[in-house]
């Protein structure tokens, strides 16, 4: 995959090389052989394998290729038990899930009266969540990340309480959670509402991570997409306002002030069609997810944040 990549990158060109080429044809002969095994057809070495596979067919153009290599991922993993068995601490986890979403890329939404078991998900949530997913403005795939990132704050707090720690870098799932959105991100079909939820989320990931590793791997790609989102146009009224103020105080907590993700950020509250101070944005968020570390990183910020408002109403 990396051979086709290089070709494409350098020339424009989906036309596989004919090194590429033998490489992917070896890659499915030896995957061939490990199907036909009762002891390997559900090894984590065919998920990685499938999993290259069909980034080859997408980067090569042959989207029927990336549905069956999809389908085969989705075989191993129930032929396992679900994702939560396989390997690699985790991160084969992540790639699986990142496969599960639309094949035809079309994200479906949920109409009311919604399904018992969805109303059961959507009821662990905070509260200021659980109103914008009961407003049928999330699609089945964004709750499902919402109450992935949910179980994983709530573990979170468990093991604080029980080791009384704070080195929450050591719990990997931060950068596999910022993987996930990422993932997320990439996919077309998203609403406005639903991307800046992503934001958010990918936000309160960083916030765990002390190490800050993923946040410097994916600040060049925010860069440009919130970049990108503050030339569009986005309303915030009275019945959106909490939930922007949670994200545009998310995007402001988690990123540096010239970064464009906080300017975003700056942008969305500024746009609130009711002045508030940072006490009240704080009290707003806590119907969300929110942690002491960035009540800690926006209570840095507040002294400056305050010039920037007093420029804005010069």
């Amino acid at each position: 995959m990396a051979s086709v990549s290089a070709n494409f990158a350098s020339t424009g060109s989906r036309e596989v090389p004919p090194e590429s080429l033998r490489f992917y044809q070896s890659a499915v002969s030896q995957l061939r052989e490990r199907l036909s095994s009762d002891s390997g057809r559900s090894s984590d070495a065919v998920v990685v394998t499938l999993s290259n596979l069909s980034g080859f067919e997408a980067l090569s153009g042959n989207y029927d290729g990336v549905d069956m290599h999809t389908l085969g991922i989705k075989q191993v993993v129930a032929l396992r038990g679900g994702v939560d068995q396989l390997g690699f601490e985790g991160f084969l986890k992540t790639m699986a899930i990142a496969h599960f979403f639309p094949t035809d890329g079309v994200f479906t939404y949920p109409e009311h009266p919604f399904n018992p078991d969805l109303c059961d998900v959507i009821a662990k949530f905070r509260p200021g969540l659980t109103d914008i997913a009961l407003s049928g403005l999330l699609s089945h795939q964004l709750i499902n990340l919402v109450a992935h990132v949910n179980t994983w704050e709530q573990d979170i707090s468990t093991y604080l309480r029980e080791s009384d720690l704070y080195s929450l870098h050591e719990l990997s799932d931060s950068a596999r959670n910022v993987t996930l959105c990422g993932e997320f991100l990439h996919k077309n079909g998203l609403s406005l509402v639903e991307q800046l939820l992503v934001l958010a989320l990918m936000a309160f990931c960083y916030s765990t991570d002390t190490t800050r590793a993923m946040f410097y791997l994916t600040n060049a790609y925010l860069q440009i997409r919130c970049r990108l989102m503050r030339s569009l146009s986005i309303e915030v009224t009275e019945r959106n306002e909490a939930f922007m103020t949670w994200v545009g105080t998310m995007l402001v907590a988690t990123f540096d002030p010239a970064a464009q993700p906080c300017l975003l950020g700056i942008q969305l509250l500024r746009a609130r069609p009711n002045s508030r101070n940072w006490q009240y944005n704080v009290q707003i968020c806590e119907q969300y997810f929110w942690n002491d570390a960035l009540s800690l990183r926006l209570a840095a910020k507040i002294e400056y944040l305050g010039g920037l408002e007093r420029q804005g109403q010069g």
